[in-house]
């Protein structure tokens, strides 16, 4: 039997960590070998959300050497070939489950499982499967998932929730017995430590690329209740931001620290075109210094990446 390799996107999150490490569990509910794996470094918000739910254990990093030849690859948290950890033409693609826009450029030989949902996280979307299929979710699983979505809703705030992501958070609090505004509280204190990171590392926690009309653009966000300790690191941020650029080949860069208390988001910015695409597609901005507030604004799936796209076409 083939080992099935479950994977989030490249530069993981809490949601894809956790969507990635509960789908592969509902794998082997189901009799079939898999294993889940990241690519890129946890970010203290990941690593609160594994130990929370004691599965520490559970994940394993995906290394460049890893050997493809009897794996097979479900992918979870991304539907675009940029956001891949792995090269597609590498790999034997049997599954992918994702709550992002459809932009998917993969091929397969075979028909896979497929399946998009409009969510506010892929764990939302899990947590679904395993109530379609019957299958008992396990207390650690449910912890897991429970923190993938407060994280990637924002404790439900963010307007990519729905009243599904309010239902499971509601059903798996219960289970678990937690308190969502209190685990919400220690994640998000735990995503602004970013102490032991180094610039680069920082603008590559949370960055997806993007290809809109034949345009490359980069997105990564730093989601903080802390947004003046990020700032205290605006100018190394801005040189790392320059590096980002220039080895990912992408001819806009962006990273947006997103303000989680007050539901808005500094954009940080490097060149004229970034600012004045910026300028032009959103309405309610702040200059501030040689950034820009983007008031209202927290998600990079729902307002960020859609407003940038729509500009550029």
């Amino acid at each position: 039997m083939k080992k099935i390799i479950v994977i989030g996107h490249e530069n993981s999150d809490t949601d894809s960590v956790c969507a990635a490490i509960s789908m592969a569990e509902l794998l082997k509910e189901e009799g079939k070998a898999a294993l889940a794996m990241r690519k890129g470094n946890l970010n203290k918000e990941s690593e609160y959300a594994l130990k929370f739910a004691e599965a520490e254990e559970k994940i394993e990093e995906l290394k460049e050497a890893v050997e493809f030849k009897d794996r097979e690859f479900f992918f979870v948290d991304f539907n675009e070939r940029a956001q891949s950890p792995v090269s597609a033409e590498e790999v034997k693609l049997v599954g992918l489950i994702d709550h992002h826009k459809l932009g998917s450029d993969f091929r397969t030989e075979e028909p896979i499982y497929f399946r998009i949902e409009p969510l506010g996280s892929s764990s939302t979307l899990v947590a679904k499967l395993y109530f379609e299929k019957g299958i008992e979710i396990q207390d650690w699983v449910a912890k897991l998932l429970l923190a993938g979505m407060i994280s990637d809703t924002l404790n439900l705030t963010s307007p990519t929730t729905t009243d599904e992501d309010r239902l499971w958070v509601k059903r798996l609090s219960e289970i678990t017995g937690t308190i969502p505004s209190e685990l919400a509280d220690k994640l998000f204190e735990a995503k602004s430590d970013l102490s032991a990171f180094t610039p680069q590392e920082i603008v590559k926690l949370d960055y997806k690329n993007f290809d809109f009309g034949g345009k490359k653009v980069g997105i990564g966000v730093v989601e903080t209740v802390k947004p003046e300790k990020v700032k205290e690191l605006e100018k190394e941020l801005k040189e790392a931001m320059i590096k980002v650029k220039k080895e990912e080949n992408v001819d806009l860069v962006y990273l947006g620290i997103v303000d989680i208390i007050n539901n808005k988001t500094e954009m940080l910015l490097v060149g004229e075109e970034e600012k004045s695409l910026l300028m032009k597609v959103f309405s309610d901005i702040v200059i501030e210094g040689e950034n820009l507030v983007l008031r209202g604004v927290v998600s990079r799936k729902k307002q960020i990446a859609p407003t940038i796209e729509k500009g550029l076409k």
